[in-house]
């Protein structure tokens, strides 16, 4: 708890007053990065658990649209039995299940009229005969997409009988495990994005901003060594963290192009000013 507690003294002060990035720089190098890490892993983790709350009821009505679209559109008397690779249906072929859902016009024109087609004669030109998705031929599940179609042979299928009773209790049993699923894919990619884009593409960037400081402080007359300089943008950096964290949560982009660079910039500069008026003695002694 008390180190919670300091963490979040060193970011309050890391906005509001530019006077205490003279005891930031007293201390070691890796206090900063101790920190940045610490800062990123918040804003990642805030930013995860604030898309799931506004995005995973979204995902959950479709999923849940998807398996009762899925749950209607399997015929009631449909039978499918697959054993060794080999098929039947006890309905007479080409057997067409339409695509399920109602749609837009405009989304309507890009999906076939057809989920899939049951053909044991049926062939890859086919799929455009039926207007359909899948098609099963004798052998094979062919699969529309951009291109070329996909095929995969039936005999990877295992042995299986299919009916309405077997398909509706396992949309019932997905519909229980989702529930739980369901937030993982969401958050987990989310919260391993953010650590990858914070570690890499922003460590890269403060590399520029402490470049940028370095010759900042130059002009102001306020020279810091680059070191410093790199921890001053770092610390800076925590104003823009948190309005960018909070904009990710509410999803409202910011309109100003380069606004994250010139918050952290104008922190930074402010920083370089106090700076100059009382110089630092920086801790010399840096932990292996």
């Amino acid at each position: 708890m008390k180190k919670i507690k300091a963490f979040f003294y060193v970011a309050y002060k890391s906005v509001v007053s530019p006077k205490y990035y003279d005891e930031i720089l007293k201390t070691h190098f890796e206090f900063s990065l101790k920190y940045y890490a610490v800062l990123v892993l918040i804003a990642a983790v805030v930013t995860s658990v604030g898309t799931y709350f506004i995005e995973a009821p979204k995902i959950r009505d479709t999923f849940q649209n998807a398996l009762s679209e899925a749950e209607r559109v399997y015929p009631e008397n449909l039978v499918f039995t697959i054993k060794a690779g080999e098929w039947e249906i006890n309905q007479p072929q080409p057997l067409v299940i339409p695509f399920p859902g109602n749609y837009e016009a405009e989304d309507k024109e890009k999906l076939p009229a057809n989920l899939v087609v049951f053909d044991k004669n049926g062939t890859v030109g086919d799929l455009e005969k039926y207007n359909t998705a899948l098609l099963v031929n004798e052998k094979n599940l062919l699969i529309k997409k951009a291109g070329e179609p996909g095929v995969y042979p039936l005999k990877d299928i295992p042995d299986t009988i299919l009916d309405k009773g077997k398909v509706t209790k396992t949309i019932t049993d997905v519909r229980e495990v989702s529930g739980w699923i369901l937030p993982l894919f969401l958050i987990v990619p989310v919260f391993a994005g953010l650590m990858v884009y914070y570690s890499i593409f922003r460590g890269a960037y403060l590399l520029v901003i402490g470049g940028l400081l370095f010759i900042a402080g130059r002009a102001l007359g306020a020279g810091v060594p680059y070191k410093n300089a790199f921890r001053i943008g770092l610390h800076a950096m925590t104003l823009p963290v948190l309005i960018d964290t909070v904009l990710s949560v509410v999803n409202l982009p910011m309109p100003i192009t380069y606004w994250f660079l010139a918050v952290n910039l104008v922190m930074g500069v402010f920083v370089l000013r106090e700076i100059g008026k009382n110089p630092v003695e920086v801790a010399t002694q840096e932990k292996p």
